[in-house]
């Protein structure tokens, strides 16, 4: 893979030292270093691919403290319901026979809700869809990739933000996956051109941005004093009698005021926080939806359980999301069947790795097969079998280390795992209280595609509203 030597591990007993949650652990790389790493800026710049360890340790401890806050918890809680209304609201003027992408619209969801979590900055992502939804022949400015780059600033902050971003998914593909020596060659040189262009719009797009915000926090004396009014819908915080957002942008700039992070340092924790928080939502909640609609004994059992925690209209708060241990297990089993990341990787150029008896060199890259091991029968009863229950009592205590691993293990596990359980217990208390998915192709496989993560193409439903009881 790339060049190097290629491992995959597929016994959860081997994992130990591959998963060692140690801050000095010679795993803490996932990949080597590739040139299209350096041209994208992550060789050294945020957690994903982050080569320079000792950044990385920094970067991963101000990410955690950033996301860990009570507060941004509740104003996750609260964006993911409001978001969640926004878009039932939408869903009111769409017919009961007419075919909607399942996927689209969890995607404009994330997208919506991450920019507000993120920055507090919508993007009318399902505004947009709605629009592009009840009238095809609508003129969108959902359609920005006719958009010149030279010409983002005639588009709202939300419009250029979304733009970038989709260009930039593009540009780490071709980073990524193009061997440089093609870079220069006549088809390949334009799309080189393109992309860098992309990437210089993105940085000084988010360095802006930052500055202002941070621009804010110091002229207003902001003093990390924050609650919610779950009535208004709003931050209360010290600034001198304004209102502001505890979005992860501000917990970014206030939380680690002793390292003082420069926006260069930033950008790229906000990129992340963007990708993790899209696209692997929205894989996952269209799993959970198409298991569903092929389970309806365990949505009944999941919006019963529902209904007797929080009831059949009250608001979802945080303190109502420990209670949900079925809707929790029904997450789990949909991300054991379906992991939105199934393999994962882990790299050293440093010591010589012995497992099961064989010695592998230093620059060798090991492939966790996280899907294989998560179906493998040794471990889960009937593992192609979708069956909630296995993930209630103490699941924990019964199966193997490393058996389950939907957030990844050790150093370099997901710090947002908590927010995104969160954002999805909020989805499905929310949505599935209103309405329930019917699949338009009852016998149509997952349409999945694999690049280094699952991601989802396709999930054609339709919608009808619940009768409760």
């Amino acid at each position: 893979m790339f060049g190097f030597r290629t491992v995959l591990v597929g016994d959860p007993s081997f994992l130990k030292d591959l998963f060692s949650p140690s801050v000095h652990s010679p795993f803490l790389r996932r990949m080597p270093l590739l040139p299209g790493f350096k041209e994208l800026g992550m060789d050294k710049e945020g957690l994903l691919l982050n080569l320079d360890i000792s950044k990385w340790r920094h970067n991963r401890k101000f990410f955690q403290q950033s996301l860990s806050p009570p507060s941004f918890i509740e104003l996750s809680t609260l964006y993911t319901r409001d978001c969640c209304e926004e878009m039932m609201t939408y869903w009111n003027d769409i017919k009961i026979d007419q075919v909607v992408r399942l996927d689209e619209w969890y995607r404009a969801f994330t997208s919506d809700m991450m920019g507000l979590v993120a920055a507090d900055s919508k993007e009318e992502s399902l505004k947009i869809l709605y629009k592009k939804t009840v009238d095809s022949n609508a003129k969108l400015s959902f359609e920005l990739e006719n958009v010149d780059l030279n010409d983002l600033n005639k588009l709202s902050n939300g419009e250029q933000y979304r733009r970038l971003r989709s260009d930039y998914a593009d540009a780490i593909a071709f980073f990524v996956f193009i061997p440089k020596f093609f870079w220069n060659l006549p088809w390949f040189r334009q799309k080189c051109k393109y992309f860098r262009q992309v990437l210089v719009a993105l940085s000084q797009f988010e360095i802006k941005f930052i500055k202002e915000r941070k621009a804010m926090i110091d002229d207003q004396k902001y003093i990390n004093n924050i609650t919610i009014d779950t009535n208004k819908n709003i931050i209360n915080s010290n600034w001198n009698g304004n209102k502001v957002r505890s979005d992860f942008l501000t917990m970014l700039l206030t939380m680690n005021n002793d390292s003082n992070p420069s926006p260069e340092d930033i950008k790229q924790n906000i990129r992340e926080m963007f990708g993790a928080g899209t696209g692997t939502t929205t894989t996952s909640l269209c799993t959970i939806a198409y298991l569903l609609s092929k389970h309806p004994e365990v949505e009944q059992r999941m919006v019963k359980e529902i209904l007797s925690v929080i009831g059949p209209s009250k608001n979802v708060g945080s303190f109502d999301l420990s209670k949900l241990v079925y809707t929790e297990a029904v997450i789990y089993e949909a991300m054991r069947l379906y992991p939105v990341i199934p393999i994962t990787f882990r790299f050293t150029p440093e010591i010589t790795t012995q497992i099961d008896g064989h010695s592998f060199p230093p620059n060798t890259i090991f492939g966790i097969n996280l899907s294989h091991i998560q179906r493998n029968e040794k471990y889960f009863k009937d593992p192609n079998t979708f069956n909630p229950e296995r993930f209630l009592g103490n699941w924990r205590e019964t199966l193997p280390t490393f058996a389950f691993s939907p957030f990844g293990q050790g150093m370099r596990s997901c710090p947002g795992k908590h927010f995104a359980m969160t954002e999805m217990k909020v989805i499905l208390a929310t949505i599935y209280r209103k309405y329930t998915f019917k699949l338009v192709n009852p016998k149509e496989p997952l349409h999945l595609k694999f690049t280094l993560v699952n991601d989802i193409s396709k999930l054609e439903v339709f919608l009808e509203k619940r009768k409760l009881e």
